[in-house]
């Protein structure tokens, strides 16, 4: 496995070496599926915008053989080499790791799903983004391609103990198209926060949560983001110990986006029937209480047990 730039990107498969250029042109299988995490993040990636390490794996059909042959009781294929290409990235890169496929990390699964803490945690997570894959929207998600990504250094404001111990960090979702902000909102809405049981570690700032500190920073790393795609696109911004950096990235209609905001994405056919869409959209309840200052210390009290 060889770098394709120093700190950064890494394309590689389960039988063989790194397939840098192939990577770098990662259009040739997915030039329809810009939100595929292959399409945008070489490009951010590129830019120098501040972005996770990231190494790139294409699941082996043997081991996509085992995952169908493991949900229907049988037994099929093998993951073991699939696996081990896991551990070795994330080796590489640094346990606790992050995991993710093209398009989902299932993360209201955390511990389930994306959080890497060890080699021992790979098949359990491998096994719970496939499904959660499988069971999202009508056509559930695609999981031939997966990203073992660098674990940053968050500071959480607490835990969702109802996704997994899911950690909550300071995040924004800035709307850009054609290189321009359109509107920012912070990237968790109360009823997700409810919907996880929050707890909340010490006093909680309510301001400080929904306020970025730097906005003028923020928009600059969006709009050069959205710059390089080209067109309308959700950017996530989040906050962590080393500063922001950009996690994430879906195209805007295919985006959960704040109700109440004037601005509208609206996808043209035939991706209109799509709904491919970045979290938390999928949360399958409606987000349409406003995120006061009030009910976010009702949770913090909640949290406390008071």
């Amino acid at each position: 496995m060889t770098e394709n730039r120093s700190e950064g990107l890494v394309q590689a498969d389960a039988s063989g070496p790194a397939l840098s250029e192939k990577f770098i042109s990662a259009d040739d299988r997915l030039l329809d599926d810009r939100t595929a995490l292959s399409w945008w993040f070489p490009r951010i990636f590129a830019a120098g915008l501040p972005v996770p390490k990231t190494i790139l794996l294409d699941i082996p059909r043997d081991a996509e053989e085992a995952a169908w042959g493991a949900f229907d009781g049988k037994e099929a294929g093998s993951t073991a080499a699939f696996f081990q290409t896991i551990n070795e990235a994330a080796s590489s890169i640094g346990y606790p790791a992050f995991l993710r496929t093209d398009h989902t990390s299932g993360k209201h699964s955390w511990k389930d799903a994306c959080f890497l803490a060890s080699k021992a945690d790979i098949g359990r997570c491998v096994f719970g983004i496939i499904e959660f894959s499988e069971c999202c929207d009508i056509f559930g998600l695609p999981w031939s391609r997966w990203a073992v990504r660098e674990f940053l250094p968050t500071m959480p404001v607490g835990i969702c103990p109802n996704f997994g111990n899911m950690p909550i960090c300071r995040e924004f979702r800035f709307f850009v198209e054609d290189g321009k902000v359109r509107c920012w909102h912070p990237y968790w809405p109360l009823h997700a926060l409810e919907q996880g049981g929050a707890v909340f570690h010490g006093d909680f700032d309510f301001d400080e949560f929904c306020s970025p500190d730097d906005l003028a920073l923020l928009t600059d790393l969006a709009e050069r983001a959205g710059e390089v795609c080209g067109g309308a696109w959700s950017v996530d911004i989040l906050e962590t110990e080393r500063g922001w950096y950009v996690t994430d990235m879906a195209e805007a209609h295919k985006s959960f986006h704040w109700e109440g905001c004037v601005n509208d994405f609206k996808a043209s056919p035939p991706d209109a029937e799509l709904n491919i869409s970045n979290e938390p959209e999928r949360d399958p309840v409606s987000l349409n209480q406003p995120l006061t200052s009030e009910s976010i210390r009702s949770l913090t009290k909640a949290g406390k047990g008071e």
